[in-house]
């Protein structure tokens, strides 16, 4: 006898591909590994030459599975095909459970997307316990959390159950609490890239990202992929309601993607205007000075499909504060192409202008074209949202080319 139960109990985790003993009288969840430990007693019996009687069999199945279930009697035994069947039940009258979720520590909102995808876990854990003893929990504990885990699983990603038994006043309270699975979001960074707005501004939107998504450092990756659109969603109202984005009346698209390290990166475009500063220093001229550069334009929309923009550009000189002005219109006809037209003061010069953005760490191309033949461009490349690099040719200067670099302020 003590050799069976020992057996049954060392293959009442294990893996049986068919049962030959079928229980009744207890929860899905609790039936299949108790069928599996009593099939492997049920073998050894059968292969017992010693017992030819089908109920001596069948009697010594009930011995064994009543100390093997501690919290249970057998209720009958009987044989269904080629089956042994076991009728089980409590040996007392059970006290219904009670059972309290104890979310982990998470500040709002994150708090309440925990809360919301617990609701009602609570009630089916407690439906699915309905009349299982306390004293089967001595051998039922792996079963009952494998149990919770899977009914967790869908609307809790991520998150691990823990579970704690505590008799209080003649209740049974099961406690579960949650601990978060590995990997972990270990940081948030968050990235902020915008054509119409100066780096300045952008730099103040990428701390309002990071204070606003740091309850996310700390969360399962698993369960940050369901909350995804959520997280967006959070960082992307937090910029709206910025006094720059309002202003500028921009337009912001946030995607964000879970990681180690996760990357949060939005996209703020203004439809109405456009602002930019830089500062510029040349290296291979003596004819070209340091200079400080200011862009502002005005968007509209004539006809549908035509983004234009007036604009005006000043370009103060370091040497002597020498000022140039530049008033002028451009539209985009595709994607990352602008062309335009601008007067250039002092002188009144008309100049045609082409630009071809390629965007961050992206090769650029701009050039102008006088209605006195003379031309100027660059090639560059933009090697962050902040610092450009680029060859500049002036035919109006001796020494026509020279490197050039920016910093966007």
């Amino acid at each position: 006898m003590a050799v069976l139960i020992f057996a049954a109990a060392l293959l009442f985790n294990g893996s049986i591909a068919c049962a030959d003993v079928r229980i009744e009288g207890v929860p899905s969840w609790l039936a299949v590994p108790m069928e599996r430990s009593a099939s492997a007693v049920w073998s050894e019996i059968e292969q017992n030459a010693q017992l030819s009687d089908r109920e001596e069999k069948l009697a010594l199945l009930s011995v064994v599975a009543e100390r093997l279930f501690s919290g249970y009697s057998v209720a009958g035994a009987d044989m269904s095909k080629q089956e042994a069947v076991l009728h089980m039940k409590p040996l007392h009258d059970e006290i219904p459970w009670d059972v309290e979720l104890y979310p982990p520590q998470l500040v709002s909102p994150v708090l309440e997307w925990f809360l919301e995808g617990a609701q009602g876990i609570d009630r089916r854990i407690r439906e699915a316990m309905s009349g299982i003893p306390v004293d089967s929990l001595s051998w039922a504990d792996l079963p009952l959390k494998e149990m919770i885990e899977s009914m967790c699983a869908p609307r809790l990603p991520g998150w691990i159950p823990s579970l704690l038994v505590r008799l209080e006043e003649g209740k049974r309270i099961l406690r579960v609490s949650f601990s978060p699975k590995p990997p972990l979001v270990l940081a948030v960074v968050p990235k902020v890239s915008s054509s119409t707005l100066p780096v300045m501004l952008r730099s103040d939107l990428k701390e309002n990202m990071l204070r606003t998504l740091a309850p996310i450092a700390g969360l399962p990756i698993e369960w940050a992929v369901s909350q995804r659109e959520r997280i967006e969603s959070l960082a992307a109202d937090s910029l709206r309601d910025t006094k720059i984005v309002g202003n500028a009346r921009a337009l912001v698209d946030v995607s964000f993607d879970p990681a180690q390290l996760a990357a949060a990166s939005a996209e703020v475009e203004s439809p109405k205007y456009s602002f930019r500063a830089w500062v510029a220093a040349y290296a291979g001229s003596d004819t070209k000075y340091p200079e400080i550069g200011l862009h502002m334009g005005r968007k509209f929309l004539p006809v549908s499909g035509l983004d234009m923009e007036f604009y005006g550009e000043w370009l103060l000189s370091a040497n002597d504060f020498s000022l140039e002005s530049r008033w002028g219109i451009r539209w985009s006809p595709v994607k990352n192409v602008l062309a335009g037209v601008e007067q250039v003061f002092p002188g009144n010069v008309t100049w045609y202008r082409l630009w071809l953005d390629g965007g961050v760490r992206a090769p650029y191309l701009w050039w102008r074209v006088s209605d006195d033949g003379d031309h100027n461009l660059g090639a560059g490349y933009r090697i962050n949202d902040r610092i450009s690099l680029e060859i500049h040719y002036d035919g109006r200067d001796e020494e026509k080319i020279s490197i050039k670099a920016i910093s966007d302020l």
